[in-house]
């Protein structure tokens, strides 16, 4: 489905356009990065354990299983027990939880973590709605409107969001404590709050803040647009200080695809991995 360029968009040319090609964006930097120097606050993510580095499929080394940063100074100390937890597990020969595998809503910041099928912005009037091809995930923001005083957590939360030029801010409450900050199992408790910017820009040589292999050429060539992705994660519950992440997508070039996480997603090794969420309710 090509949808071409969002209506907003095209009636108001100050306002971004975010889906001028119609396929959405997509990257293959699937970790989250430190965001650029002197991007304001301090610079996360929690991310990988220092003496377990991860290296994901494709990068030319055996794959790594994702051993979160216990030790990170930012963590409170229920936080790092949690880490600490799952990466026994893991070094036990169990299996590191992955919302992507395992067909569970990533949450906010965790959706960041979704990057490999592509996601699509759909920009109305009072609305901007983001659908992601993994797992058919669909985000609601709400523009120029305020956040409910009360509002039970969901997976995704409650979204509102505003344009400052050449951007969209996303701010981001109410978000479930079962989802997880990032793929190395970072938790978060419900005073979890994310304010996302979006940004298309050109590449450039200091865009990938982070050693990656392979080499994210297309990021580092500024013929290229980069959508930019930034996140300030604050939670009081569960870190020390906010801080911030940043993601690059480039421009998918080819149709959604219909992805079922769920077909043929069994524990077939008997490795005691999460089941895929399942509702035993009718549906009608």
């Amino acid at each position: 489905m090509n949808i071409g360029p969002s209506l907003s968009a095209a009636e108001n040319p100050s306002i971004p356009d975010f889906n001028s090609s119609g396929f959405g964006w997509h990257s293959r930097t699937v970790a989250l990065m430190p965001p650029l120097p002197g991007t304001p606050g301090a610079y996360g993510p929690i991310g990988a354990h220092p003496d377990f580095p991860h290296f994901a499929n494709n990068s030319g080394q055996i794959p790594t299983a994702r051993i979160g940063n216990d030790l990170h100074p930012f963590l409170l100390p229920w936080a790092a027990d949690v880490i600490r937890a799952a990466n026994e597990k893991i070094h036990a020969g169990g299996d590191r939880f992955s919302a992507a595998a395992r067909c569970w809503p990533p949450g906010v910041p965790g959706i960041l973590n979704f990057t490999a099928q592509p996601m699509l912005f759909l920009q109305a009037e009072d609305e901007v709605t983001l659908i992601y091809e993994r797992g058919q995930i669909v985000r609601h923001v709400f523009l120029n409107a305020k956040h409910p005083d009360h509002f039970e957590p969901t997976w995704m939360g409650h979204s509102v969001g505003h344009y400052e030029g050449d951007m969209l801010v996303i701010d981001t409450i109410g978000l479930d404590p079962r989802a997880f900050t990032d793929e190395f199992g970072t938790p978060h408790t419900e005073k979890l709050h994310v304010v996302e910017h979006y940004r298309i820009i050109r590449g450039g040589p200091d865009l990938i803040t982070v050693d990656h292999i392979p080499a994210d050429v297309y990021f580092t060539n500024p013929d290229n647009e980069v959508l930019q992705a930034m996140a300030w994660i604050e939670d009081p519950g569960t870190f020390t200080q906010p801080y911030a992440v940043m993601q690059v997508y480039e421009r998918a070039t080819e149709y959604f695809q219909e992805i079922i996480c769920q077909e043929n997603n069994d524990d077939r090794f008997g490795q005691g991995i999460v089941p895929v969420p399942e509702d035993a309710s009718a549906d009608f």
